[in-house]
């Protein structure tokens, strides 16, 4: 009798100590599963690996966060900090791992505001200079001018028989007239309007002219003046 309640306990033991392990099983397993989509690794490509690495630290702060709950305008917002950035695209890797390819945007050109010097991003942004060192063989753009009207002048330019890539400096003058000078100190004056068709004279002269001179004066519709410096 004796025996048979010893047997009876240790089987209770043995349930006791089953539902024991099961009950802790679960809580393991159902934490592991709340988990189990928090962010663990945060990848930043695209860039300078320096300036990768500064955006994987500005973003450590999302880690542990639910992969599924990122907001994306949080990430745009740490993004717009660094305006050389064109664009972004955001890959998420299941369960746990995020990475961002970055676009730099191109640098177009360099010019002084408020006695500092800022490069022309394609991006339509005026970046600042300390984080760069290839800025100064870029055009320089002189007086005070709107991204817009100087985005529209480099894409005639560029669709030009000169070629964006031949051209060192702009100037925009007050009057909304620009001027723009090539590397080979060719000088080209624009009328205020018109432009487009002032560019159809230009690509005229420079194909059809042995040209000898240094200036061409497109400022008068009905007129093409070259003359030498």
């Amino acid at each position: 009798m004796h025996q048979q309640i010893d047997k009876k306990k240790f089987f209770l033991f043995l349930i006791i100590i089953l539902l024991f392990l099961t009950s802790i099983n679960n809580q393991i397993f159902f934490k592991e599963k709340e988990t189990l989509y928090n962010l663990k690794s945060i990848k930043v490509i695209g860039l300078d690996d320096k300036i990768n690495f500064e955006i994987e630290e500005n973003l450590k702060f999302l880690k542990n966060t639910n992969i599924f709950h990122i907001d994306k305008e949080i990430i745009i917002d740490q993004i717009n900090k660094y305006n050389f950035i064109k664009s972004f695209n955001v890959f998420k890797f299941y369960p746990s791992k995020l990475i961002l390819k970055l676009y730099q945007a191109d640098f177009l050109a360099q010019t002084v505001k408020n006695n500092k010097t800022f490069i022309i991003g394609s991006n339509g942004k005026f970046i600042d200079t300390g984080r760069f060192s290839n800025y100064e063989n870029l055009p320089i753009v002189y007086g005070k001018f709107n991204l817009k009207k100087f985005n529209k002048l480099i894409n005639l330019i560029s669709d030009s028989d000169l070629g964006y890539q031949n051209i060192g400096e702009i100037f925009f003058y007050p009057s909304g007239r620009i001027d723009f000078k090539t590397k080979d100190n060719l000088q080209v004056k624009l009328p205020i309007k018109n432009i487009k068709a002032a560019f159809k004279k230009l690509n005229y002269i420079l194909n059809n002219k042995d040209l000898k001179n240094n200036i061409i004066d497109l400022r008068i519709s009905n007129q093409i003046i070259l003359s030498n410096e």
